[in-house]
Parts: structure tokens; sequence; C-alpha cells
């Protein structure tokens, strides 16, 4: 496991190696989970993947290269020199943790920040102490100069910092206990509310198992480069793959996700936990349709990235497809009712040109269906880019977003959520998004089922 450094004094921070992996995750979660982050799921991906790695024990492994690659969809020969994407997104980071810890985490006793030069996360105690109004946890640099009139601890203010130390820690070593003792009561409770009604049917057994197939953006991309479209069955048989003389053979062959799956990953797993059930991640070109035929499974991704949704696609009504006029992917509504359009869609430039950099409406769709027979349930997210995907993620893992979608398709309270497809719009911003709202919705008939 992976260990924070020794303990050093900085800016009111204590340095601590007291958390275990657990909380240390369950932080990072909260941190995530938060109204600061809600609307940028680049940084959350950011955030859970370097602290995945942090206390795996593989921090070394955070290089700019690879987190350029890994989490921010850049192709693996790309320059750093030439793309500073890894550096203004880090630099985004810490300004968003520093707005969480003096807002919505300012009761946290232990605050993340990610240093600078460095990717690793490291996890501070907060001394608890009288500050001035102005002081906040922002990023400082070795060579940043400021007058000594605002310099908060130099001189004789070390002696009041060492009193102010020792009340402290104390009270955060207090309130770390409080705060255990009251996660623990939640967690023995269980989840309630939305997630409760929407997730509870997954995990009926102790330690239930929910396998999570992830996208393969790859297949995806090399469909868009060569302009064919490829269905399950030559997915499945790699042919694409085996092309010597395929010009995009290097493309297809790259094993990558988004950062919108690791997210939403992330949160699915946090929640299988509460549970006390558990996840089994699968890359979409590893997963067999024996993997699928039995238990629970979440599918990230449209049949373009994660071609095992097409099974599901004939009991559907709101199915990705192409704009009849631009060629611009699209969801296609088969039975439109009042008020509804055919066809959702995304200008078609927006679809393959620098799309993180636009601001426009897009779409994605939720669906929770049932097995017919002896297998289980399947969530289906899905989304016209990476923005939309998150979306969809975000509201069915977030508790009040996905008690407003629950409303908002007339579910009751306290009952197990019932099969349904809702069509969801978000307005699709640079590396984030805004505006999630249902648009049109279909519950499925009891009796329906998928067999897949």
């Amino acid at each position: 496991m992976h260990e924070i450094a020794p303990f050093q004094a900085t800016n009111g921070l204590e340095r601590t190696a007291h958390l275990s992996p657990d909380q240390k995750r369950a932080l990072v979660q909260r941190v995530v989970s938060s109204q600061t982050f809600g609307r940028a799921p680049a940084l959350r991906a950011f955030l859970l993947y370097v602290t995945d790695h942090a206390i795996s024990g593989q921090a070394e492994k955070l290089k700019e290269q690879s987190i350029g690659t890994e989490v921010l969809g850049r192709k693996p020969n790309y320059d750093p020199a030439d793309d500073n994407i890894v550096r203004v997104r880090a630099h985004e980071l810490r300004e968003r943790l520093a707005r969480y810890f003096d807002s919505e985490g300012s009761n946290e006793s232990v605050i993340v920040t990610i240093p600078r030069g460095a990717y690793a996360p490291e996890f501070a105690s907060r001394v608890h102490a009288e500050k001035p109004t102005e002081t906040r946890i922002s990023e400082s640099t070795p060579d940043s100069k400021q007058p000594a009139e605002n310099a908060p601890w130099t001189g004789w203010r070390w002696v009041a910092l060492a009193a102010i130390l020792m009340v402290g820690v104390l009270g955060a070593m207090v309130l770390m206990s409080i705060r255990g003792r009251v996660e623990r009561r939640a967690e023995a409770a269980g989840p309630t509310g939305a997630i409760r009604d929407f997730w509870g049917q997954f995990f009926m057994k102790p330690n239930e198992e929910l396998k999570i197939i992830y996208s393969d953006p790859s297949f995806a991309l090399w469909q868009d480069l060569s302009g064919k479209g490829l269905n399950l069955g030559e997915y499945l048989n790699h042919k694409y793959l085996n092309v010597n003389d395929d010009k995009y053979f290097d493309v297809a062959a790259r094993r990558v996700t988004s950062p919108a799956d690791i997210a939403i990953s992330t949160r699915i797993g946090v929640l299988a936990g509460e549970f006390g059930g558990e996840i089994t991640p699968h890359f979409a070109r590893d997963t067999s349709a024996e993997a699928l035929r039995f238990g629970n499974s979440v599918l990230i991704g449209s049949h373009r990235s994660n071609a095992w949704v097409e099974i599901f696609e004939p009991s559907l009504n709101f199915v990705l497809s192409q704009d009849p006029h631009t060629g611009a992917p699209a969801f296609l509504n088969r039975a439109p009712q009042a008020h509804e359009a055919q066809v959702y869609s995304i200008p078609a430039m927006f679809d393959t040109q620098r799309t993180e950099e636009k601001e426009f409406t897009s779409y994605g769709v939720v669906a929770l269906l049932k097995g017919c027979g002896d297998r289980g349930m399947t969530v289906l997210l899905e989304g016209l880019n990476m923005q939309a995907t998150q979306a969809a993620g975000d509201l069915v893992t977030d508790p009040r977003r996905l008690d407003a979608v629950l409303k908002s398709i007339g579910h009751k309270p306290g009952t197990i959520v019932t099969p349904f497809e809702a069509l969801i719009q978000i307005t699709s911003l640079p590396a984030e998004y805004d505006n999630p709202r249902v648009v049109a919705y279909r519950i499925r008939p009891a009796e329906t089922c998928v067999s897949n």
C-alpha cells in the first residue's frame, strides 16, 4: 500500500498516513459526488484515476503521458510538450479541490491536495484553528512571492502554530472518530431513498456480483476513421484487427477507455459496497455472451463503442442511429408520442471535431431492463458524446439526480423501480455538462423482458 510521506506542517495542514485505503476512497468519492464537481466529468475522472494509482502503490506510474492517454483521451503517441492538457486539467483540479474544501467540504477533517509538480494526491488533516477570513486552501509555487504582511506563518506565529496544532490535532482526531461512527452506522443501515429503490434489486443476496462492461473507444474511432459500421458479430470475430494493410490498425488495436467509464465504474463500485455486493469490470473486447447471460450487469456506451448493447436494441424504443439529413449520431425514437421528436441528434461536425471545446445540445439514454427467466437486471448507459454518457452515469449514481429522474417518470418512492427507458438532454460544455433533464421516457410493460 502506498503511504503518504512523513509529517511536515505546511500552510495550516498536517500530512497524515492514518487513513485506510477505504477511508481515502470514501473521502474522494464524497468530493467527486459534490456539486462543486457536478459538471466536471474530466476532473472527476482525473482525481479518481490518480487516487486509485496512489492507493494501490502505483504512484510512480502517474506520468503526464499516461494521464493524457488513459484519462483525457489523447492518442498514445501524443507529445505533452505540444499539448499541455494534463497540466491544464491538473491546475483546474487543484482550484476545484480548494473550492470544495472551502465550501461544501468545509467540515471535512481531512482534505485532498494535488501537489505542484506531481499528480499523486495527498491526504492532510485540516488544522481547526482561527484563520484570517481571507485564508484559502490554494496551490502555491516555490517561486511565488507574497508581501510579508500576507505571509500567514512567519516569525512569532510559529509559536502560536505549535499550540494550535496540539488543540487542532486532538480536535481532528475526535471529529474523525465521530465521523467514523456515523459512517459505520450509515453503512449498517444501507442506502436509502432513490438509490435503494433503483439499485437494491441488483443486490438481493450477500456478496452479489454486478458485472460492468465498459466501452472500447478504439472500436468506435476505427469506425469513424474508416467510414465503416460493424455489428456485434464482426466485432467478436476480430477480423477488423487482422487486416495487415489497414492503416487504422494501430488505432483499433489500442486498449483504452474514457474518463466517463472510469468515473461511472468507480461510483457504481462504491454503491455496490454499500449494499454488501461487489463489481467485476470487463473490457468490452474481452467479454463473452456467456458472461452476460446470467446475473446483473451494467453496459457503458452505445453500440458504436460497446457492441454488446446491440443484443438489447431490438426491444428498445430509443436506439442509436444516424440523423438522416446530416449523418450525425442520433437516438431514434421508434414510436414518437405527442410533443416528441423522432430523431435526437448532435451537429455532425461535433461528432469528430474537438467536441471538448464546443458547447451544444447532446443526448443520452438510461435504460433499466429485466432479463427473462433467471436472467438478471441490466442497466444501459449511453450518450452521443462522452459528456452525455457521463451524465447518464451520474443520473443513476447520484441520489439527488436519481430521485429527480424517478420522479419525472412517475416512480412511487419506497418501491422497487420498474424497468424503463429515459432519453436525457444535456448542454454539453468543454469537459463538462449542464442542465440534465429527461425529455422522453417509456415504462416497460411488466411482462416485457429481454432474452440475451
